[in-house]
Formats: structure tokens, sequence, C-alpha cells
């Protein structure tokens, strides 16, 4: 199975062509839009889209959005105590869409 995925600013998504159409994959909450967001929780958790979002209210020192500007730059963002470059943080988000994909389909995509 191929995948493409839109790794977007605010929002990303994937889509799988299928029977002669593209077919948006829907995340684990069943939506189309994953946030682009990821953050490191109190215990060390990396957490990205919807539930990183949802922290990203209350602690968003420890939380990182639109970082896709930042790719290709020596810049680092500091969340949780732990650095991240942004192509770092946009794997975050590219693995995500990923297994979604996966667990869908019940197979690996590439």
């Amino acid at each position: 199975m191929i995948i493409g995925i839109d790794l977007g600013t605010t929002n990303s998504l994937a889509a799988v062509w299928r029977n002669g159409q593209s077919e948006l994959i829907p995340n684990a909450l069943g939506k189309f839009l994953t946030p682009s967001v990821v953050c490191v929780d109190e215990d060390g958790m990396v957490l990205t889209g919807e539930a990183a979002r949802d922290l990203q209210l209350i602690k968003p020192q420890n939380c990182a959005s639109n970082f896709k500007r930042m790719m290709g730059t020596s810049k680092t963002l500091k969340l949780g105590g732990r650095e991240f470059r942004a192509e770092e943080l946009s794997s975050l988000i590219l693995r995500q869409l990923k297994e979604d994909a996966e667990k869908l389909f019940g197979r690996r995509s590439h």
C-alpha cells in the first residue's frame, strides 16, 4: 500500500489511491485532519496530533506547532527538557499518519 501525505503547517492528512480515486485516511479519532502539534508530557512521553493539541492548551511550553517553517535550519525547540529539530518533529507527525493508515488497512505502508 502506498499512501500520500500532506504535512501541513497547522494540520496534516493522509490518503491512499484505491479503485481509481483518492481516499482520505481517518486518524485514530475518525477525523481526516491531524493537528501538526508535538508535545512532551510530564512523564517524558511524546504526544502528537489531537492529544498534543489538547496538552498545548495547558502546557504550551512543552509543545511545538508551526515548526515546519524551521525545517532546513539549525534551530531547535526545547520541549519538556528535550531539544528537537523541526525535521524530528515533522517525522513524529509523519509516523503518526503512517501508523493510522496501517491500523486502518491492517498492513504496512510505504
